[in-house]
C-alpha cells in the first residue's frame, strides 16, 4: 500500500511538473508547489528527472559563441573551456588556475566592512530581522547575508558576472545560454562554536532550478579554521547520492552520514588563498565548514539553463557600471535578463 501511495504522489509530482512548465511558458510564472514536486521526483530518479526536462531546456535556448577577450580574468581559449567541462561532469567542480586580482578583493572587502547585512537567524532562535555592518570583533550571528540589489550594483561584482571566462564555463556545461539569476555575498563568523544549518553548515545539495552552476569566489584567505568550503567529488552526477540518503529528501545531513557512504579521497576541504574561484555543481553534496576563528568571506554567482523554479525577490541594475557588461548586455540580453527587465528566460 505505502509503494502504491507513493507511485501515485510520484505520477502526480509529474503531472504538477507538466502544469507548471505550461504555466510558466505563458506567464513567466512557477505555481509555489513545483519545488516540492522537484525535489520529490530527483529523490526517486536519482536525478533523471533533471536530466530529462534540462535535455527538453537546450533546446529552446542553444548556445552562442562567446567574446575571447580579456575580463578580471585572462581569458579561456575554447580548447581550455573544452578540457573544463570534462573535469566538471566527472567531478562536480573546477578551480580556476587564475584568481581575482587582489585589488577587485580589497574593494569588496571595503564594502562588506561598511555596508550593512542581515544578521541570518540561527537554528532554533526567534527574533525580529536584524540588519548590521559586520564588526569582526563583535559579531552578532553565524552569518551575514548582503542584499543582492547592493552586491549586483557593485561594479566589480558586474565585472565578475559578464567576465568572458565565467560565462563561457557556465554555457559550455549547461549546454544552453544561461541566466545569471542569484549573486549573493555573505560573511560566516565564529559567532557559535558549532555547526547551523541555517547558515548551510551541514552537508545538503540544491534544487532550486533544473540545472545550474555555481561559482563561489573567496574574498578572505580561507583555512580549515575560517569555514572552508566543502563538495563530495562525483556526488552531482545522476545516481551520486545514495538512495537510502535520498530517502531523507531535502535535508541537512551530518558529517558521519556522509563519510559513512564516500571514501575520504572524495570528501574535498577547499583551503585557498583570497581571490579563488571555484565553479561547483552544487545539485552535489556540500557545505560551509562553521568558522572557528576569525571569518569567510564569499561572493557567489549563479548560472542556471532557465528561471523556471522559485521566485526570488526581483532586483535589477540600477546602473551598469561596467563597461563589459554593458556591451554583454546588449550581445546576450537572456544571460542578464533576470536582472534588466521584466520577462521569463
Amino acid at each position: 500500500m505505502r509503494s502504491l501511495r507513493r507511485s501515485i504522489r510520484l505520477f502526480l509530482d509529474m503531472i504538477q511538473l507538466g502544469v507548471s512548465f505550461s504555466t510558466f511558458a505563458i506567464a513567466g510564472v512557477t505555481p509555489r508547489k513545483t519545488v516540492e514536486s522537484m525535489v520529490r521526483l530527483f529523490c526517486a530518479s536519482g536525478g533523471r528527472s533533471n536530466d530529462l526536462i534540462a535535455r527538453v531546456m537546450a533546446w529552446a535556448h542553444p548556445p552562442r559563441p562567446l567574446s575571447a577577450s580579456e575580463g578580471v580574468l585572462q581569458p579561456l581559449r575554447e580548447r581550455e573551456v573544452a578540457q573544463i567541462v570534462p573535469t566538471l561532469r566527472e567531478q562536480g567542480y573546477f578551480l580556476y588556475e587564475n584568481r581575482v586580482p587582489d585589488e577587485i578583493c580589497r574593494r569588496l572587502l571595503d564594502f562588506a566592512l561598511t555596508q550593512p547585512a542581515k544578521v541570518r537567524l540561527q537554528d532554533g532562535q526567534s527574533r525580529e530581522t536584524i540588519a548590521a555592518i559586520y564588526d569582526p570583533l563583535k559579531p552578532l550571528g553565524v552569518r551575514y547575508d548582503f542584499d543582492e540589489k547592493d552586491v549586483i550594483n557593485h561594479p566589480d561584482v558586474q565585472a565578475l558576472m559578464a567576465d568572458p571566462a565565467i560565462v563561457a564555463v557556465a554555457q559550455a556545461y549547461l549546454g544552453v545560454q544561461p541566466v545569471a539569476d542569484v549573486v549573493s555575498m555573505w560573511w560566516h563568523t565564529a559567532f557559535s562554536d558549532q555547526p547551523d544549518s541555517e547558515a548551510a553548515q551541514f552537508y545538503h545539495f540544491d534544487m532550486d532550478r533544473i540545472r545550474w552552476i555555481k561559482f563561489f569566489i573567496y574574498l578572505t584567505d580561507v583555512s580549515s579554521d575560517n569555514g572552508p568550503h566543502y563538495f563530495v567529488v562525483g556526488s552531482h552526477r545522476t545516481d551520486g547520492i545514495p538512495k537510502n540518503l535520498l530517502s531523507k529528501g531535502y535535508v541537512r545531513l551530518l558529517d558521519e552520514e556522509i563519510e559513512s557512504h564516500y571514501p575520504a579521497k572524495d570528501i574535498i576541504e577547499f583551503v585557498a588563498p583570497r581571490g579563488t574561484i571555484l565553479a561547483e555543481d552544487t545539485r552535489g553534496l556540500h557545505k560551509g565548514q562553521h568558522v572557528r576563528q576569525g571569518h569567510r568571506l564569499m561572493l557567489q554567482i549563479q548560472f542556471s539553463n532557465s528561471l523556471f523554479g522559485p521566485a526570488y525577490p526581483k532586483v535589477a541594475f540600477d546602473q551598469v557600471r561596467d563597461s563589459r557588461l554593458n556591451e554583454m548586455m546588449e550581445r546576450y540580453p537572456r544571460i542578464y535578463s533576470n536582472y534588466a527587465a521584466t520577462g521569463k528566460s
